[in-house]
């Protein structure tokens, strides 16, 4: 059925040009030099042999450009690098990836993500017979579970809706390009807006499966949250209506409770003398922060003394700097919308010119 949809899309002589169709898998990264070799290493370990790798370097600050470099010096037939003089976003950098792509099938990943070597076969197989469109994994393990700030997010896999999904990882670069790509102005959810456009959903691969780094500093933990809270609103109302508007307010609200408990504690030794309903106004919110993370799960605490130092440290800490990106994310939506626009023209690292609008 999907091939004779092809057929009306592209006309009666679409077909992929080749029996095993090219592959470009492409990766936007922006500071990820502590990832970006592993990642490189599982693609080129790949059984599925047409393949190019596209690597956007969306204006990194560290030597992640230069990692990249080695490798193209390296498999200068299968890696290139496409930098960038500021970031693009992950949904700009998909973008241009796909622009300049040559292989027939794109598949977009993380920079942070390691693969099975079977990873791409079982993701374009279904495409190139023509049972699937778009394709994407059924889960991704946490790699790097035995980080302390890891360990406290309590998560181990996570999986993909079964058997459709609003992400694609695979899909035909013909339909891709036809429809305008992704919208880069949704950020850290832009991976979702194909399916916006067009109403197509990812056929799941449940044997389709990759590792994933969750973030594993506090920096990095702000900036993820920071992202999801630029979008939060956006999406929630494009995907629920006002039920998602009414979920992420409340969202909100529960990481406004997180911020503020340090200052709570200040604020109730400070009153402590003042009206018991006061000290109860202010203890409350706190009780309510201690309990949260008090359940928390926690991951792989192998003796007492970690459990302690998670619990007492990391979790509590993991909760505010959460809170903060979160919260900061969506002000700035609050202050500054969601349009972002670029146009660009750059050099790839074979000295081709590159130019997108989006």
């Amino acid at each position: 059925m999907l091939y004779f949809y092809a057929k009306y899309i592209y006309g009666p002589n679409w077909a992929f040009t080749k029996e095993v169709p090219s592959v470009s898998i492409i990766i936007p990264a922006y500071n990820e030099e502590r990832h970006i070799e592993k990642c490189l290493e599982s693609l080129l370990a790949q059984d599925y042999q047409d393949i190019e790798i596209l690597i956007i370097d969306n204006g990194s600050k560290d030597n992640t450009p230069k990692i990249v470099e080695r490798y193209v010096e390296r498999f200068r037939d299968k890696v290139r690098l496409l930098r960038m003089g500021r970031n693009l976003g992950p949904g700009g950098g998909r973008n241009l990836g796909a622009t300049n792509a040559s292989g027939e099938i794109l598949v977009f990943v993380d920079a942070d993500m390691v693969f099975p070597p079977d990873y791409i076969s079982k993701l374009v197989r279904p495409i190139q017979h023509g049972k699937a469109q778009l394709t994407t994994h059924s889960t991704e393990y946490v790699a790097n579970i035995n980080n302390p700030w890891v360990k406290v997010q309590g998560q181990t896999i996570r999986s993909i809706e079964k058997g459709d999904s609003r992400v694609l990882r695979a899909i035909e670069k013909r339909l891709f390009t036809q429809q305008g790509g992704f919208n880069p102005s949704l950020h850290y959810h832009d991976d979702r807006t194909f399916f916006y456009k067009t109403g197509l959903k990812a056929t799941v691969i449940e044997e389709a499966y990759c590792y994933h780094n969750n973030p594993d500093t506090a920096k990095e933990i702000f900036r993820r949250n920071y992202l999801i809270g630029r979008t939060l609103l956006a999406v929630m109302h494009r995907e629920h209506g006002a039920k998602g508007l009414l979920y992420a307010t409340a969202t909100a609200l529960v990481r406004l409770v997180d911020l503020l408990a340090l200052p709570l504690v200040v604020a109730w030794l400070a009153l402590y003398f003042t009206t018991p309903t006061l000290k109860i106004l202010i203890l409350a919110p706190l009780l309510i922060f201690i309990a949260s993370t008090l359940k928390m799960r926690i991951i792989k605490a192998e003796t007492l003394t970690e459990r302690l130092a998670l619990r007492l440290l990391y979790t509590p800490t993991y909760r505010i700097v959460r809170a903060a990106g979160l919260l900061a994310g969506v002000l700035a939506s609050l202050l500054f919308g969601l349009k972002v626009t670029s146009k660009y023209q750059d050099k790839d690292s074979h000295g081709k010119t590159l130019s997108f609008n989006g």
